[in-house]
Order: structure tokens, then sequence, then C-alpha cells
């Protein structure tokens, strides 16, 4: 797997949720990077957990602007992005206890796709409902 690429076909032309999705791309090929690069393990650590604070300040930014926009999938969204924030959380405690035996590249590409698969899937059903909000279109 390369790098993460934004292509407009990811865009839900909201503002505020596109600019948050290109800075996880960022982040995410950040600790691609440092991977590749045999960085120093915190290095990663720490690029890994900035990841996991954006993301999380994304789904309540995001929440936030369904709820807003009185989007009846709220419930189910905010399951997946509960599950995911586990998922991430779980990987983030097995690298910490074992750092040696940990691929970076395993959790690089199990975010890479689950990203581009909710946003192409889940937060495509999301415009409609949040691209009206003058709260979404604050870049």
């Amino acid at each position: 797997m390369t790098l993460l690429r934004w292509r407009d076909s990811l865009s839900l032309n909201v503002p505020a949720i596109d600019n948050d999705h290109k800075r996880l791309f960022e982040l995410l090929n950040r600790v691609r990077f440092l991977d590749l690069a045999g960085d120093e393990p915190q290095a990663i650590a720490d690029a890994l957990s900035e990841l996991l604070l954006y993301t999380q300040t994304h789904f309540r930014r995001e929440e936030k602007l369904m709820e807003l926009g009185n989007y009846p999938g709220l419930e189910s969204h905010r399951r997946y992005h509960h599950l995911f924030t586990e998922k991430v959380a779980e990987a983030m405690a097995n690298f910490r206890s074992n750092r040696a035996g940990f691929r970076v590249y395993d959790l690089y590409k199990l975010m890479a796709n689950w990203l581009v698969d909710h946003v192409l899937g889940e937060d495509m059903k999301i415009r409609t409902f949040v691209a009206h909000l003058e709260e979404a279109q604050a870049a």
C-alpha cells in the first residue's frame, strides 16, 4: 500500500469535514513514513497518539454536525466511530506493550482502509444533512 492521497471523489464539499479528513490522511501518512524510515519507536508512538487524538476530535465534530443537521442515522454512525476508536486504542496499547513484535504497517493499513471506506460509504450519507450548516462551512 502506498501513501494515502486525497482525491476529489472523497470530498463531501463540507469544508469542516473535508479538512478533518485531509488532516487524518496527513497524520496517517506521517505514521507510515516514520515506520518506513525506521524512526525510533517513541516517535511512532507519538505520531500514533496524535492520530488517535485527532480522530476523536474529528468524530466529535462530525457527530455534532449530524446532530445539528438532524441526521437520522446518527446513532449508527456514532457506533461506527466508537468501534473504530476502540480498535485503534487497542492496537496502540499493543504497540506500547510489544513494540518489537508490532507491525505498524498493519495498523496503517487497517486505518487507511477504514478511513477511505468510511468516507465513501457512511460519511457521504450525511452530506445533504450537514452541508447547509454554517458550522460545516467553517474551514
